[in-house]
């Protein structure tokens, strides 16, 4: 009798285990996909009013991590994207389109987001691409200048925070490609601007929106440096950065993508 009793403990002690595991699952499912890279990036269509600052000049339209997704990078030139951003990272000894996550070694391990080979050849219908660099290391910078090398003719833009990867690549990529110093603090602004070696070494920067000015505008454009601002989804903030002068908006929203390919 204390035998059954036991194991019927035994029972529903492992049913309420199972439960819990099937719960948890369900909960962090979302966020798992994210994590292996199996989830598509953010990407919506939100109205917007025709910007009425939109200049003469083009204003390159940017789908923020679009070319990490098949579906994703489809529908942003549908929409008029005149650059597919695909992030890069190292997975398993290759170069894959996903996101830096956290515990990097696990991540490599469980990734099954496509390869930049693979989100290229998507992509490769877009005016530019745009490599945003998640990791830097010097195996991951070494296979990209191999990758770039044997497919020339594209026009690119590298967009990293990473100044010493700058210094790295520039002597090494193929002529004609762009690099962009990633500014996302105040602290990167006063990096650029008192960095003359990293000023030389960039054809723009790729700007947090909420750092763009007039004064970082001007001083960019006084360089010849282009000024890209991101992630811009909104009216409100689209007409903004169109007042500012920036040469690029890099968004999430369709609608933004379209309305900037006129």
């Amino acid at each position: 009798m204390v035998l059954l009793v036991s194991r019927k403990r035994l029972l529903i002690a492992g049913g309420v285990v199972v439960a819990v595991l099937v719960v948890a699952v369900v909960v962090s499912w979302p966020w798992i996909r994210i994590y292996t890279g199996a989830a598509p990036p953010d990407q919506f269509y939100r109205p917007v009013s025709a910007p009425a600052g939109i200049p003469a000049r083009q204003v390159l339209g940017v789908a923020h991590n679009a070319g990490n997704n098949v579906g994703t990078t489809a529908a942003a030139l549908r929409y008029g994207a005149d650059v597919i951003e695909i992030d890069v990272i190292s997975a398993r000894g290759r170069l894959v389109a996903g996101r830096a996550h956290g515990w990097p070694w696990l991540a490599g391990l469980v990734f099954q987001g496509p390869t930049l080979a693979s989100a290229w050849q998507h992509a490769a219908a877009a005016k530019m691409i745009k490599l945003d660099l998640q990791q830097t290391g010097r195996g991951l910078l070494d296979s990209l200048v191999r990758f770039l090398d044997e497919r020339r003719g594209h026009s690119v833009m590298i967009s990293t925070r990473d100044a010493a990867a700058i210094e790295y690549l520039r002597p090494r990529l193929p002529a004609g490609i762009t690099l962009l110093f990633s500014v996302a603090f105040p602290q990167a602004v006063a990096q650029i601007q008192s960095d003359r070696a990293l000023t030389d070494a960039v054809g723009g920067i790729s700007v947090f929106q909420g750092l763009v000015d007039s004064n970082l505008v001007r001083w960019a454009h006084q360089r010849n440096l282009l000024v890209l601002a991101w992630t811009v989804n909104d009216a409100a903030h689209l007409s903004q950065q169109l007042e500012l002068g920036v040469d690029g908006i890099t968004t999430a929203n369709l609608a933004i993508l379209q309305a900037l390919s006129g």
